[in-house]
């Protein structure tokens, strides 16, 4: 059976993952990188290896000794889990150092609530060069890194409506619009959801995060506003999917949002099933888009 390398942040995608790989006849062999239980992994046939993210040079040597040549990265993973001391080797030193290491200062200036939003842009966009380089050294050791979505495409909705309660007219109208706008700053790198209301803009994620956004969206805009999310263009899925769960659609609650449109096979909709059921509850329509 051909192996299949997991690199394991926290939650549930990973074990979601390591189901799919089996079924598709892939022996998973799993590198966690977060303090995770490794019990969720439980009745499953898989190798389990741990190590910090920093620890490149022990992942590949792992990966590579257990004749792994392809790997998906996917959870959760704290946002200072690589600066732990320890927790860098010398090979993720010279990835940092070749890009310009500047995260101790930047971390002090964010812990000491000084970070300007011009610093946290630049600490944001300093992450996805980092993640970059990262995924670059894989590929170079002759490790290729698949899209989070290559095994677990059912998790990807088709385009139509998902709940038995379907947008009114004007609030499709609004979810094609949303879909749109929040494609288009995506391409910007700039966020993945927007909040809309009568084709108005309320609210575009920045650095506040998807339920934030939305909150922000919702006060500006009253009961029954659309909450859409989409990637870029050229998205990268081997770094994120664009996802929703139950978290999202609580907060859509929260402002009384009424519809939450997704991009159709592009984003990971979480236990579809009993988020459906639950947004029938509520009456929010949720809508794939293509």
């Amino acid at each position: 059976m051909e192996k299949l390398g997991i690199i394991a942040g926290a939650g549930g995608l990973p074990v979601q993952l390591a189901h799919a790989a089996i079924v598709q006849n892939r022996q998973p062999v799993i590198v966690q990188i977060t303090e995770a239980d490794a019990g969720r992994f439980a009745g499953l046939a898989v190798e389990i290896y741990s190590f910090g993210v920093g620890q490149l040079q022990k992942i590949i040597k792992t990966l590579r000794d257990a004749d792994v040549h392809e790997i998906v990265i996917i959870g959760k993973v704290e946002k200072n889990i690589l600066l732990r001391p320890f927790q860098v080797d010398a090979t993720t030193l010279k990835i940092l150092a070749k890009n310009r290491f500047l995260g101790s200062a930047r971390r002090d200036k964010r812990d000491s609530g000084l970070e300007t939003q011009e610093d946290t842009e630049r600490r944001l966009a300093y992450d996805r060069k980092i993640v970059v380089a990262i995924l670059d050294h894989f590929e170079a050791s002759g490790i290729a890194v698949l899209p989070q979505d290559r095994f677990l495409t059912h998790l990807l909705p088709q385009p139509g409506v998902l709940t038995a309660r379907g947008p009114a007219a004007r609030q499709s109208a609004d979810s094609h619009f949303g879909i749109t706008v929040a494609r288009q700053m995506a391409n910007m790198d700039i966020g993945q959801t927007v909040v809309v209301k009568n084709q108005i803009v309320l609210a575009i994620e920045a650095i506040e995060g998807t339920d934030e956004t939305i909150r922000r969206g919702g006060a500006l805009g009253g009961k029954g506003v659309v909450v859409a999310k989409a990637a870029a263009e050229h998205h990268d899925f081997r770094v994120d999917v664009p996802t929703v769960g139950m978290q999202t659609l609580q907060t859509l609650r929260d402002v009384k949002a009424r519809v939450l449109a997704v991009e159709a096979r592009r984003t990971f909709v979480m236990d579809a099933d009993a988020l459906i059921a639950q947004a029938d509850r509520w009456k929010i329509a949720i809508v794939a888009v293509a």
